[in-house]
Formats: C-alpha cells, sequence, structure tokens
C-alpha cells in the first residue's frame, strides 16, 4: 500500500480510459461506479486503505478523487509518498491528461500487451515499416532512423507527402496495405482542406497551437506562436496527441543530440541504435560491433517526474557499450529536486549508468572523439 506512485498510475490509466470511452472527450465521470474502468477504481481501493492508515475514516467518493486529480499532489487531502520534487505536478492540467498522468498511464500499460493507450506511439508499426522494407539489418536500421526523424520533424504533413512515403516505402501487409501507410494513418489525423493551408504552429517544436494559445505547452520549449503554409490537394495530416506525446516531444532532445555530434562523428554516430534499444550509440574506434572497442551508449528521457523515472528506469541489455548515460534535456535537469529524485529511485535497481545533461553528454562525447583522432 505504501507505494503511492502505483496508486497515482492506477488513477491516471483510470481517467485515460474513461476519456477514451467518451467520444467528445469530454472531462466527467461515469454516472454508475460499474462503468468505472478497473484501473480507477483499484486506485481508489488504494487511496481508502492510504486514508484509513492515516487515521481518517471519511472515505472519499469518486467524484472527489476526481476533483483531486485537478489539484497538485501535494494539495490532495492526504499525506502522499511522492518525492518533494512531485508535488506540484497535477493529473489533470488544462482539460487534459498532464504530461505525468501520460506517462505514468503509459508505463503501467506497458507491462499489459492487451491494455493500449490510443495505439501508444505506433512502435510496433514503426518496427514492422523499417523491417519490412529492407533485405539487411543495416537498411532495417536506416529506414528506422529516417522514420523515426520524420515523426519529430513534421507535425502537420500535407497529403502530398504520403506519395513520397509510398515511393520510398512500398512493402505490403498481408491485406495488400502498405505498411508505411498503415503507420502514418495511425500517427496522423486528417484534416480536410485543399490549396493553401495556413496553420498556427510553435516556432521551435512545430506543434500545432489551437486559438488562443500563445505558447504550445511543449516541456522546455520557448517558442512563438506563428502561422505557417501547406500546399495541399485535399487537406494536411496533423499528428494525434499520443503521437505528439510519446513521440515528437520526447524525440526532441533526441534529435537535438542526435545532429549536435552528426556534423563531427559521421558514420562513428549510431542514432537510435539497436532499433532504439538506446538513442545514440558513439564507436569511437571504429570497431563496427558493440561491446568491441570502446562505445559509449545514451538513453535521453524528458518525463515529467523523476522519481517516477527513476523507478521504471531499466537499460536495454543490448547496449553492452562501455560508458552508459542517462541523458536529460536542460529543463528538467535544472528542475528542482529532479535528479536527486531519479538518482534516489535508480539505486539498487540500476548500476553503471551516468545521470548528466544534454550539454554535458554532447560535451564529453565531442570531447572524447577529438581525443582519439
Amino acid at each position: 500500500m505504501a507505494d503511492d506512485y502505483m496508486t497515482l498510475q492506477l488513477l491516471a490509466v483510470g481517467l485515460a480510459q474513461i476519456q477514451l470511452g467518451q467520444q467528445e472527450g469530454a472531462w466527467r465521470l461515469p454516472d454508475v461506479p460499474a462503468g468505472l474502468p478497473k484501473a480507477w477504481t483499484a486506485g481508489m481501493r488504494r487511496l481508502a486503505w492510504r486514508l484509513l492508515e492515516q487515521r481518517q475514516h471519511r472515505l472519499p467518493s469518486h467524484q472527489d478523487v476526481f476533483r483531486w486529480c485537478h489539484l497538485p499532489l501535494g494539495e490532495w487531502p492526504l499525506d502522499l509518498l511522492v518525492a518533494e520534487g512531485d508535488e506540484d505536478l497535477l493529473l489533470i492540467e488544462g482539460g487534459q491528461l498532464s504530461a505525468f498522468a501520460d506517462q505514468s498511464a503509459s508505463l503501467i500499460l506497458s507491462k499489459d500487451p492487451e491494455a493500449e493507450l490510443v495505439e501508444n506511439c505506433c512502435f510496433e508499426l514503426l518496427l514492422a515499416t523499417a523491417d519490412r522494407n529492407a533485405t539487411t539489418e543495416e537498411e532495417a536500421q536506416r529506414n528506422y532512423v529516417h522514420l523515426r526523424s520524420y515523426f519529430i520533424e513534421h507535425t502537420v504533413v500535407a497529403d502530398t507527402a504520403m506519395t513520397e512515403l509510398l515511393r520510398l516505402y512500398r512493402a505490403k501487409d498481408p491485406q495488400g496495405r502498405p505498411w508505411v501507410k498503415e503507420l502514418f494513418l495511425r500517427a496522423y489525423r486528417f484534416q480536410p482542406g485543399g490549396g493553401t493551408v495556413l496553420l498556427n504552429v510553435c516556432s521551435d517544436c512545430r506543434n500545432l497551437l489551437a486559438e488562443g494559445d500563445s505558447l504550445c505547452g511543449t516541456a522546455g520549449c520557448t517558442g512563438k506562436r506563428v502561422q505557417d503554409t501547406w500546399e495541399a490537394l485535399e487537406g494536411v495530416y496533423v499528428q494525434h496527441r499520443a503521437t505528439r506525446r510519446f513521440f515528437h516531444d520526447p524525440g526532441l532532445a533526441e534529435l537535438r543530440i542526435i545532429n549536435q555530434l552528426r556534423a563531427e562523428l559521421g558514420d562513428r554516430l549510431h542514432p537510435w541504435w539497436g532499433m532504439d534499444a538506446v538513442d545514440a550509440a558513439v564507436d569511437f574506434t571504429g570497431s563496427g560491433e558493440m561491446g568491441r572497442g570502446e562505445w559509449w551508449a545514451a538513453d535521453v528521457k524528458d518525463h515529467a517526474s523523476g522519481a517516477l523515472l527513476g523507478k521504471n528506469f531499466r537499460w536495454d541489455p543490448r547496449a553492452t557499450a562501455k560508458r552508459r548515460f542517462l541523458v536529460l534535456p536542460a529543463h528538467r535537469f535544472g528542475q528542482h529536486r529532479y535528479v536527486d529524485d531519479l538518482v534516489s529511485e535508480m539505486e539498487g535497481r540500476v548500476a553503471g549508468v551516468e545521470v548528466v545533461s544534454e550539454a554535458a553528454f554532447v560535451g564529453q562525447v565531442l570531447a572524447r572523439f577529438r581525443g582519439c583522432r
């Protein structure tokens, strides 16, 4: 019962399932408790035990807890055992699941192959598209890197771009449908409107902005509202919210690191090595094989909660690099107590992984590479 992060994860899963079950996406609880997701009721039971443990004998209703979800965790009317750096986090923020709730839900759902959150990140389709359009592992890896980069760089795509993707990736599934088209249609939603399409986007991360929004809300982003144009035949494709949250936004830091290193390292840099076993791997001695010679590898993470990241972080055992890094973007590395909470939770769970900032990782890699030369 003492693991309050598990309670919060269960509540987040329940909120995600409630939202998915509502056609309009309006935030309300089902009228009948029997209609609530099992994850939500499991979270409610855990909260009830925690309240009794703290000698509070008035148990909350579903509506009570739903209202709590709009409050910072530190303001909930019970003592939650969460890291100090997480006390300002909410489960519902600005009328939608917060980044913390999204990440909490995805972590617990990923342990159940039958439970998926909006076809989470289209990862399986991405792997299939890269693999089915290749004859060697190297070609599959190149395909993966191109498609992974594509979804980070293109939040909005004109319908004419589909033709180019179909030309590059021709392989079809058993039903005769191009794998890349299935991937694209899961990751984006169609917005009709031919000719010149004008949309408001963020100048930095390129996320689409709603009317009245001056900032995109992406963690760490300092971009401004700008208007951009697309030339389309019938309309444009806009990234689904799930693709943005779990694919595009975390990928911004990954792509920044890759782009900073690529110019100098060339083919010694391996983006998303091992089909995303790690986000960046560097072969300093040119051995061509992880485990031979000197390799460094990095997993880049951008999570709202350092403590929750530490509880769930695992290093992929395929990446047998000499030095292994967990890299944080600047807005997380400088966040109050974030690194302390992260390292504290990793202790005893993960060994031999160095926690560093984005800038520190890039600087150390470049210094070592120049030293090797």
